[in-house]
């Protein structure tokens, strides 16, 4: 596929996208923060949610991203779950079509 999320310097674009991830091999875990990296032109709103089943999630918080290349997002309380979704609402331009170069969530097992 060409159009994934990796961890060197291509780009995810996608129609605002919502990106899942499994957290510690899907055993719960305390999430502190998101680290986002944009592409050229990353996302303006973003939603954090979390779950501990894939069909189920609970929005967290909503942040508004900067043109910064590294946006970093703490997020509130003690949050433990066992996945993670981030979603891209619109991008810094105000269309529709977000582009990614890496998430990165940081936390403890």
């Amino acid at each position: 596929m060409e159009n994934v999320l990796k961890d060197d310097e291509s780009v995810y674009r996608a129609l605002t996208p919502s990106l899942d991830f499994m957290l510690n091999f899907g055993v719960s875990c305390f999430i502190a923060e998101v680290f986002v990296y944009p592409g050229e032109c990353g996302p303006d709103q973003i939603q954090v949610h979390t779950s501990n089943v894939i069909d189920k999630w609970t929005l967290i918080s909503e942040f508004k991203c900067t043109r910064a290349p590294e946006q970093n997002f703490l997020l509130p309380g003690e949050q433990i779950a066992k996945y993670l979704r981030v979603s891209c609402l619109n991008n810094i331009r105000g269309g529709n079509i977000v582009s990614v170069r890496k998430i990165m969530i940081r936390g403890v097992p």
